[in-house]
């Protein structure tokens, strides 16, 4: 199941890459930036060892409530939506749009699984659920 959801996010994002315009300089290039800072301080916050593509806890991982964690519980999806956003609107098409859809249902799947994977893990992440409530974009979910 956990490579189900890096081989689907990362399909996604190579089509995304392939046929939309990553890095162009426009309005929504300060989007793109802002959500590379934010991905940064997410994985700052958490510790360079702290984190895997895969939703399942490391064996030293650990809960941080620091930093982007205050937040949001999946800073570094939420850096990705961002990133992304901007490509599907460069586009302007269909097909792109659809990917990137795609993209952000698998983090939203993924989400829901890791985090069920951290409750085992460590009991203390429903502690952690009650101090950040917003899983991806702080005021809405």
């Amino acid at each position: 199941m956990k490579h189900l959801f890096v081989l689907s996010q990362f399909i996604c994002i190579g089509i995304l890459s392939y046929f939309g315009r990553i890095i162009a300089f426009d309005a929504k290039a300060v989007l793109q930036l802002a959500a590379i800072a934010f991905g940064i301080w997410a994985v700052r916050s958490v510790g360079e060892n702290n984190w895997s593509v895969y939703p399942i806890p490391n064996e030293q991982s650990s809960i941080s409530a620091i930093g982007a964690y205050k937040y949001v519980r999946h800073p570094m999806y939420t850096a990705l939506i961002f990133f992304f956003l901007p490509v599907g609107l460069r586009t302007n098409g269909w097909f792109s749009w659809i990917i990137y859809g795609i993209l952000v249902l698998t983090l939203i799947i993924k989400i829901m699984y890791e985090e069920k994977q951290l409750i085992n893990k460590h009991p203390e992440y429903s502690k952690f659920k009650k101090v950040t409530k917003k899983r991806l974009i702080p005021f809405i979910w």
